[in-house]
């Protein structure tokens, strides 16, 4: 677990990942946390995540993230890391976060959270990650806590982004 001023950030695991699945309810009970309604925009790529979790298990530190608000212990997103570390030692990370609690700091709490704990591992040399190409919110995140913005790309997925980077000091 990730811990911050404000969150716990929590590794999926197999029961996390079974209570996603069976819905709110049964999550809420297993967390033992509120959950509300939409605390993701990405329900959909939970199943993808857990298949590829189970098939490569150094993939269980380096991938999905569930969020929680401690002051109200609510769930309010997902966060994480898009696999292990490459051969150079880079990583990338992601973040979402509910539209109640934006705004508050805790965006940049989580990515912060995120960066810190892949720069305790040994072999993390870099931390990327892709915004949309346009300034907003997640951009001003990256570049608060030391990212740099390097190259546009054009993701056959996702359209034009932006490519974030931070080096280890």
């Amino acid at each position: 677990m990730i811990e911050t001023p404000h969150l716990r950030i929590i590794p999926c695991d197999d029961t996390l990942y079974d209570a996603i699945r069976m819905g709110n309810n049964i999550l809420a009970r297993v967390m033992g946390v509120n959950v509300p309604r939409k605390w993701t925009e990405f329900r959909d790529t939970f199943t993808p995540s857990y298949e590829r979790w189970k098939a490569h298990p150094p993939l269980r530190e380096w991938w999905v993230y569930l969020i929680v608000h401690k002051p109200d212990n609510q769930l309010i997103g997902s966060c994480g890391y898009k696999g292990e570390p490459d051969s150079s030692g880079m990583v990338e990370i992601g973040y979402e976060i509910t539209p109640s609690h934006r705004l508050r700091g805790l965006g940049t709490e989580i990515a912060q959270g995120l960066v810190d704990h892949a720069f305790r591992q040994n072999g993390v040399h870099k931390i990327i990650a892709h915004t949309l190409a346009e300034e907003n919110a997640s951009a001003h995140i990256l570049e608060k806590i030391g990212f740099l913005q390097t190259e546009d790309v054009n993701d056959p997925e996702d359209g034009f982004l932006w490519r974030w980077e931070l080096a280890r000091k």
